[in-house]
């Protein structure tokens, strides 16, 4: 019997699908084979067997994973250590393999997968250094999307001469507040600065891209509001207003504390105008 061109083709396809499918588990699973097993997919050199050729692969394999994630969660590798760190990462990588092309969203769940193996979990009186570690990672996490975010960035920066009608934030600007002095803790990390692990201290961040540049800036908690509510309503006036009936901020002030944060985030670049 021959077969047709198309018929050859699926049964290497097959073929294929079978060696990748073996290689990934054992490169994410490794396990006790024989070397009659091994031998089938690998075979053996001169100066190494097929078990030893798979033994480089599994190493190196994981050795990629663990670089990229530190790359991903430096602050978190620097605050665990990078024993501990490498230990959670095996772990989450166990059950979390990749299973993209590309390595770039290889820590999508990392901050979901530490709550949920937090070692107090269940329970009722927790401990503050694992939420401090999920609230890092969650962090990070936001650092490298905002970093890789699709957006226009042919836009304007605003002037201290726009109206405060013309004023809009940046495409990519997040406004977070934590448990935790995060922003502060992850710059003094990147600067290797090796900061102590700090105390559970709520912070006010904004983290912002312009120019394909990130900019990380802290903000108190007036200042946090208000750019909440000035997200959500799109008005300057709103957002005055809100700060006052809510918070009890005399008009007056609020002109005053707005006359100053306004020229403040002009210069550090948080609004556009619209072309």
């Amino acid at each position: 019997m021959y077969l047709d061109q198309n018929s050859k083709l699926k049964i290497v396809s097959a073929q294929l699908n079978q060696i990748q499918s073996w290689m990934q588990t054992q490169l994410l699973h490794p396990s006790e084979l024989s070397k009659e097993e091994t031998e089938t997919y690998i075979k053996p050199s001169s100066k190494l067997t097929a078990r030893q050729h798979l033994a480089i692969y599994q190493r190196s394999y994981i050795a990629r994973l663990r670089a990229c994630m530190q790359a991903q969660y430096s602050g978190l590798s620097y605050a665990l250590g990078p024993q501990i760190f490498d230990q959670f990462t095996d772990f989450y990588l166990n059950n979390h393999p990749s299973k993209s092309y590309t390595l770039g969203n290889l820590g999508d769940h990392y901050a979901a997968f530490l709550a949920e193996t937090r070692p107090d979990k269940e329970q009722t009186v927790k401990e503050t250094w694992p939420d401090f570690m999920i609230e890092l990672a969650q962090f990070e996490y936001l650092i490298n999307g905002a970093f890789d975010q699709k957006s226009n960035e042919n836009i304007e920066l605003a002037s201290s001469k726009n109206t405060d009608q013309e004023l809009k934030l940046l495409p990519i600007f997040n406004i977070l507040t934590y448990q935790f002095p995060i922003s502060v803790f992850y710059k003094s990390v990147i600067n290797e600065h090796q900061p102590e692990l700090p105390q559970m201290q709520t912070s006010y961040t904004i983290l912002l891209r312009k120019n394909y540049q990130l900019g990380l800036f802290e903000i108190n908690e007036g200042q946090y509001h208000f750019l909440k509510h000035f997200e959500s309503s799109q008005s300057v006036t709103a957002a005055k207003n809100y700060m006052v009936s809510h918070f009890g901020v005399p008009v007056e002030k609020m002109d005053l504390f707005w006359k100053d944060w306004r020229q403040a985030w002009i210069e550090q670049g948080f609004f556009q105008i619209d072309l």
